[in-house]
Order: structure tokens, then C-alpha cells, then sequence
């Protein structure tokens, strides 16, 4: 915990990351850079699942360069270094429509804890 205390303090983004990812044991470190607010939740504004919008490849399917939610953020290889990491269950969320969350610790620069949610009529259907 930050200065060595065993404390956390419930603020919004501490209370979203900890919501959005139920049942998940936190490791001292990930609740340290929560409560630091450098390990947030990829919607700022509450554990809600966004839908991908669009996936961007380089030269092949295995190098994913970015991803586009439908809040209008999107996410580059160079915000996120381990983006390929997950790009088949990113692929797979964005071909069936559902809805995502996931953490991003901004001093590594890494993904993790992420959820992939049912539709449920989540997504913004154009037409």
C-alpha cells in the first residue's frame, strides 16, 4: 500500500476497478497502483461494458495495433503493449458484440483483468 500502510480508500475509480472485477483477489501491488490511480479500468466512468468498434492490424492477423470503443476511446500497441496478448478474445468480442472492461496499469503500460460481458443490447446498433 502507498507509505507502507495497509489502507485503501474508497474513491470512485478504486470502488469501479474493485466492482468490475468481482471475486478477483488483488495482489498488494495491483492495490497499491489502484490506489495510486496508475491501475484503472479501461471506462473511466463506471465498470458498464463498452463494445469494440473497430480493430486495426498492421501486416497479419497477429499484430494488433489498436482498439476502438464505443464510448469514442481508442487504444494503440503503444498505450498498451501487451494488446496482442489478447487479440483473439478482443477478435471475438467484437465479431459476437459483446461488451468489455478491463484494467490498464499506465505505468507499465499492460492490460489486465479483462472481461468480456453477453450483448444484452449493450452495443449502439447503427441503422
Amino acid at each position: 500500500m502507498p507509505n507502507g500502510l495497509n489502507q485503501l480508500t474508497a474513491t470512485p475509480g478504486v470502488i469501479n476497478v474493485i466492482a468490475g472485477n468481482p471475486g478477483l483477489t488483488f495482489s498488494a501491488a495491483q492495490l497499491s497502483a489502484i490506489a495510486r490511480g496508475v491501475l484503472g479500468l479501461s471506462n473511466p466512468t463506471g465498470f458498464q461494458p463498452q463494445c469494440i468498434t473497430h480493430l486495426r492490424y498492421q501486416e497479419k492477423d497477429q499484430d494488433l495495433q489498436q482498439i476502438t470503443l464505443d464510448g469514442g476511446t481508442a487504444y494503440t500497441a503503444a498505450d498498451i503493449v501487451n494488446l496482442n496478448d489478447f487479440r483473439e478474445r478482443l477478435q471475438e468480442a467484437a465479431n459476437f458484440g459483446h461488451g468489455i472492461t478491463f484494467c490498464i496499469n499506465t505505468e507499465e503500460k499492460k492490460m489486465f483483468m479483462l472481461n468480456i460481458f453477453p450483448c444484452k443490447c449493450l452495443c449502439k446498433k447503427e441503422g
